[in-house]
């Protein structure tokens, strides 16, 4: 049995992606959902990849940082203040904007920012916004600061560590809760209850994301089919530092049951 809960959603902003779906631990197996609203979205789904043997969890490396660690400011400035950014965004961890895929090719702000900041402080895909003109603390409002935030914008960006891990399912589920937007490329993991996950000793937290699976990308509800379909899933995790901190403090995302059934 799962448990879902949903929350009112407004109107809808063109490139965020803002329809939350919840499922529990052991949904991999018995997807259960609910769906408010969405934007659409596109992306390359690259070939398979060659069958991979267990390993232990690796570091991907990541492109050079900044000085500071990961976090850099980027100023974006708009024509109009309803402009577009340019920027395809996930607020599936309910604190954050994720960076599902930065438009390229285009005369919109988050391409034109590029082209003049340095590559350390250049927006890529899957880095993580935290504050939008001096605004935090909850997804949906820097959601909004980007909707009412004028012709320029100040945003607080972070970069992700990227991490891989093999989980043995051994019969059992991964116990993992996850939320995630129907259009979007990520699984949100609200919670690590019992399963493979906890049982294999992986360093796997609620507010990680799961990007990869057995080394492929794909939509959320392909995320889950390559879990389902897999004894032994590669999973490749993206982690912001203060989503994960948040978490452990007791941070409960939004559209998420204060309880849960599992089984």
């Amino acid at each position: 049995m799962f448990a879902c809960c949903c929350t009112e959603e407004g109107d809808s902003y063109p490139e965020i992606i803002k329809d939350n779906i919840w499922i529990g631990a052991t949904a991999e197996d018995s997807p259960s959902a609910y769906i408010v609203e969405a934007a659409p979205i596109k992306k390359e789904v690259p070939p398979a990849a060659p069958p991979t043997t267990a390993k232990p969890p690796e570091t991907v490396p990541e492109s050079p940082q900044d000085e500071d660690g990961g976090i850099f400011t980027a100023v974006l400035e708009r024509a109009a203040g309803t402009e577009p950014l340019g920027l395809y965004l996930d607020l599936s961890d309910s604190l954050t904007l994720y960076i599902c895929r930065v438009n390229p090719g285009t005369t919109l702000p988050a391409h034109l920012y590029n082209t003049m900041a340095p590559d350390a402080r250049r927006l890529r895909d899957g880095d993580y916004i935290l504050e939008v003109n001096g605004i935090s603390g909850k997804a949906k409002d820097l959601a909004e600061a980007i909707k009412s935030g004028g012709m320029r914008l100040e945003l607080k960006v972070r970069r992700p560590t990227l991490t891989n891990h093999t989980v043995t399912k051994g019969g059992q589920s991964l116990g993992l809760d996850l939320q995630f937007a129907k259009q979007g490329w990520v699984l949100s993991i609200c919670k690590v209850l019992d399963g493979a996950v906890k049982s294999s000793g992986a360093d796997i937290r609620a507010g990680d994301r799961i990007i990869r699976v057995n080394g492929r990308e794909g939509k959320s509800d392909e995320l889950l089919s390559m879990i389902s379909g897999s004894g032994s899933p590669e999973i490749m995790l993206s982690r912001c530092p203060e989503v994960v901190a948040a978490y452990a403090r007791g941070f409960v995302p939004d559209g998420t049951p204060t309880e849960t059934t599992n089984g």
